[in-house]
């Protein structure tokens, strides 16, 4: 069995996705909440102090701070549903759950999403919960929905106030060995989304790069459609044996022909499998 785990924002998604689609739900946005601002320029070094006192690598808290963290949750969350960021990235907007009803609706509709239903989202200061924004065509739904103080809709929230991390993960354990199931798994047919690698900093050809929650490179959610087309590099192959092999800008998304990538790479091997079978 290959699973996510429960417990942790894309598993937990997930589980609030599945329900909502077998009560018969119109699922539209789903995602999950932030509890600070993403710094790009955030580095182990500057984060040292920090993590310390929340007793975690600094590593990790990188990862945490410059977004690479919930942009992977997001690509997984992507590759499990179908749903796709609205822009890359997503809009990362400042909410509260009594708003995310109506935030989540198109800009025609007075709200934010550019392409319509379908998204995948991220917002500041609902953490650590995760949502699914729901809606439904049936009269009935609605009165009861109404009824049961979820709203009037067209939109309702289901919203999870937490996650507990390792605590759940026995969950996923027992489902896969006794069920044969998956918390989270990608969908057939090959990626959805990537979290694809930008420049942290201005960077010179012959340095080497060193992948998530160091000083070189944040990730950033984006179709796999539009990867393809800009060339990027998914941000899980660059490791430290990675070599720049042009001159790189701050905020310049990482393609192919800037790098030299390590072939001793387990992830790197994989991926050229990935990419044979799936293009």
């Amino acid at each position: 069995m290959y699973t996510g785990s429960a417990g942790d924002e894309p598993g937990a998604v997930k589980e609030l996705y599945d329900f909502a689609t077998a009560a018969g739900f119109d699922v539209r946005v789903i995602g999950k909440g932030k509890n600070n601002k993403i710094d790009y320029d955030a580095n182990p070094t500057t984060l040292a102090e920090y993590a310390a006192k929340r007793g975690v690598s600094p590593k990790m808290q990188t990862a945490f701070t410059d977004g690479t963290k919930i942009m992977v949750e997001l690509t997984a969350m992507a590759n499990a549903t179908g749903f796709i960021p609205d822009i890359r990235g997503g809009h990362g907007s400042e909410a509260e759950i009594k708003d995310l009803p109506n935030l989540f609706r198109p800009t025609e509709e007075g709200g934010i999403l550019q392409n319509g239903y379908g998204k995948v989202e991220w917002v500041n200061g609902i953490a650590p919960g995760v949502f699914v924004i729901i809606s439904s065509d049936l009269p009935f739904v609605k009165h009861e929905m109404n009824y049961l103080s979820m709203g009037e809709g067209p939109n309702w929230v289901l919203y999870r106030p937490y996650h507990l991390c390792s605590l759940e993960t026995p969950l996923t354990v027992a489902k896969a060995v006794v069920d044969n199931t998956s918390t989270l798994v990608p969908m057939d047919g090959g990626l959805v989304c990537e979290t694809v690698a930008v420049a942290k900093k201005d960077l010179k050809a012959g340095e080497m790069l060193d992948g998530i929650g160091g000083y070189t490179v944040y990730g950033v959610v984006d179709t796999h459609e539009n990867m393809l087309k800009d060339n990027g590099v998914p941000l899980g192959v660059i490791t430290k044996n990675t070599k720049l092999l042009k001159d790189v800008k701050k905020g310049q998304t990482i393609t192919y022909d800037m790098v030299d990538l390590d072939d001793n790479s387990l992830i790197v091997q994989l991926r050229k499998l990935q990419d044979r079978f799936f293009g």
